[in-house]
C-alpha cells in the first residue's frame, strides 16, 4: 500500500473520532458561552479521537460480526447452509492492511457504510443530553467561572443577569450596563474576550470615594439616569472595569414580566372605559 492510500485509509479510520470531536466544537456553540475550537493537532483532542475512534470501531466490529453470525444461523435452522452474500468488512479492512487479500467493490460498500454508521453513532454520543447529566458537575470545556456562573444555571432553569461596569472615561463617572447574558467569547487560557447581553438596561454610575468633611461617609457607587437600550450590547474585555453576574430562577423573571405588563394594561383600560362613558 502507497503512502497515499496509507494515509487516505488513516482518515477513515479515524473518522469517527473526528466527528465527535466537530460535534464537540459545534456544541459548544450551543452553550452561550464559546471558547476556541478543539483542534485535532492538540495531544488531547488527537487523544480523544482516537479513544473514541478505537471505541467505534470495536462495537462497529462486534454488531457487524454478531449480523454475520445470526445470518449463518439462520441458514441452517432452514435447512440449507447459506454462505455470506458479503464478506465481513472487517476482516475485508484487516485482510486488505496485511495484504493477504484482494477486497471486493460490494466489501468495500459495505465497510464505508459501516463507518458512516459509526460516525452517525458518535455524534449521537457527544451531543445526547445523558452525556450532559453525566458530566454536569464537571467543567469538560475547561471554562472556569463561566461554567459556574453561566453554562451550568441555565441548564438547570436559571437566567444570568450580568451587571457590568465599563472604565470611567470621566472622573468619577462611567456607564454600566445590566441585561441577561446572551453569549460570551473566551480565548485560548479562558479570559473573556467579550460579552453580550440581551435587552439590557444602561445607566450612569458615580464612584462616591471618601471625603475630608465627611469622615462617616463609606465609599459606595450611585446610579443615576437609567434607560432601555433594547436589543444586544456587545462590550470588550478592553472597556469592562467589572463584572457581577445574578442567576434568578426564569419562573421568577416570567412573573416579574406577566405582572409588568399586567400593570401596564390596566390604565389603557381604564381610560377606554372613561371614554365609552363620556
Amino acid at each position: 500500500m502507497n503512502f497515499t492510500l496509507a494515509l487516505l485509509a488513516g482518515l477513515v479510520l479515524l473518522l469517527p473520532g473526528i466527528t465527535a470531536l466537530v460535534s464537540w466544537n459545534f456544541q459548544n456553540v450551543h452553550h452561550g458561552a464559546k471558547r476556541p475550537e478543539l483542534q485535532l493537532t492538540s495531544v488531547t483532542a488527537l487523544f480523544v479521537a482516537l479513544g473514541i475512534a478505537l471505541v467505534m470501531h470495536i462495537l462497529g466490529y462486534g454488531l457487524v460480526s454478531l449480523a454475520w453470525a445470526a445470518a449463518a444461523q439462520l441458514g441452517d435452522s432452514l435447512g440449507h447452509s447459506l454462505g455470506p452474500f458479503i464478506q465481513n468488512p472487517y476482516d475485508m479492512a484487516v485482510g486488505l492492511a496485511l495484504g493477504a487479500s484482494k477486497p471486493s467493490t460490494t466489501s468495500i460498500f459495505a465497510f464505508a457504510m459501516s463507518v458512516l454508521f459509526e460516525c452517525l453513532l458518535a455524534w449521537q454520543l457527544v451531543t445526547s443530553q445523558g452525556l450532559d447529566i453525566v458530566f454536569d458537575e464537571f467543567d469538560v470545556r475547561s471554562q472556569g467561572w463561566v461554567f459556574q456562573h453561566v453554562v451550568r444555571p441555565l441548564r438547570h432553569g436559571y437566567k444570568p443577569i450580568a451587571y457590568i461596569l465599563t472604565n470611567t472615561p470621566h472622573g468619577e463617572y462611567g456607564i454600566g450596563y445590566q441585561g441577561v447574558v446572551a453569549a460570551i467569547r473566551q480565548g485560548d487560557n479562558g479570559e473573556l474576550k467579550s460579552i453580550s447581553l440581551a435587552d439590557p438596561e444602561r445607566f450612569v454610575y458615580q464612584v462616591v470615594h471618601t471625603k475630608a468633611d465627611e469622615p462617616d461617609l463609606i465609599p459606595h457607587i450611585e446610579t443615576h439616569d437609567r434607560d432601555w437600550v433594547g436589543g444586544v450590547v456587545v462590550l470588550e474585555s478592553a472597556v469592562i472595569l467589572n463584572i457581577v453576574i445574578q442567576n434568578i430562577p426564569e419562573i421568577v423573571i416570567d412573573e416579574v414580566e406577566h405582572e409588568a405588563n399586567e400593570d401596564e394594561e390596566s390604565p389603557a383600560s381604564a381610560t377606554g372605559g372613561k371614554d365609552d362613558g363620556a
